[in-house]
């Protein structure tokens, strides 16, 4: 599932490619990917308009036009691809003023699209938690403060903080050198301190090189981010700690499968 380093990158990339463009054309191949509203007006609400600003909330990117705002969640199996033509696996395309089209791919149709008046209504924004790249480090040791639950699902619940997934909660947890099932109440204020830096780095680092390509994900013109090669622990079971050596685990916790050094991670 691409996550915040993933959703930003794409956001960035728009910005450069579409921003002012106007929407000509709207070609729904798939009417299950559009959310709480009819086709017809889907398109009647976004044919002829102009797009205005491209940012993103936690894994949601957000495209400002001139009557609302297009709501995109690509969730599990969902890309966007910007070129001039119809892509495999299109569901909604965007035909735009300057004869691109922007694609919403998605293989498994799982993703969403929603047209909204005002983005902030939406209960998925409503309960998001802080963004890792805007809060202070003092502020990031304060909500593990009488969390008593594993630190590992805790970081991937959405209402604690945005936009951690499951790529980047193991990356982040090894650079802190802690383990995944770690108590997050008992994390010192050293260990808090470092993993934020870890963070905070791990989820830069991850946007410079245009995100990680571990299943569907792809760059708007289709290239494979190329952050994946500098991945540490993920999907890396039974080959050697680039740390220490050991044998990488993996284990389910929380229902997602985990990878971890159980040397290095205490």
């Amino acid at each position: 599932m691409p996550e915040l380093a993933e959703v930003e990158t794409i956001r960035l990339q728009l910005e450069k490619s579409i921003l002012n463009q106007k929407v000509k054309r709207v070609i729904v191949y798939d009417k299950r990917i559009i959310k709480d509203i009819k086709e017809n007006d889907f398109k009647r609400h976004i044919e002829g308009k102009r797009i205005i600003k491209i940012f993103r909330r936690g894994k949601i990117l957000i495209v400002k036009i001139n009557e609302g705002f297009l709501v995109f969640h690509l969730r599990i199996s969902g890309w966007l691809l910007l070129s001039e033509k119809e892509e495999k696996f299109s569901r909604v395309i965007f035909e735009l003023s300057n004869n691109k089209k922007l694609n919403f791919c998605d293989s498994r149709i799982l993703g969403e699209i929603r047209f909204v008046k005002d983005w902030h209504t939406l209960s998925i924004i409503k309960t998001m938690g802080p963004e890792p790249l805007e809060i202070t480090k003092e502020e990031f040791a304060k909500l593990f403060q009488g969390k008593k639950t594993k630190i590992k699902p805790l970081l991937m619940d959405q209402s604690f903080i945005a936009g951690v997934g499951n790529v980047y909660a193991q990356e982040s947890l090894f650079c802190g050198g802690i383990h995944p099932e770690r108590r997050a109440d008992t994390l010192s204020n050293n260990e808090l301190e470092k993993f934020y830096n870890c963070l905070v780095s791990i989820l830069k680092q991850a946007i410079k090189k245009g995100g990680s390509s571990v299943d569907t994900y792809r760059q708007i013109d289709g290239k494979e981010g190329e952050y994946t090669p500098f991945l540490k622990v993920y999907q890396r079971e039974g080959k050697p700690c680039y740390r220490c050596k050991a044998t990488i685990k993996r284990k389910v916790i929380g229902g997602r499968s985990t990878y971890f050094c159980l040397r290095c991670q205490k």
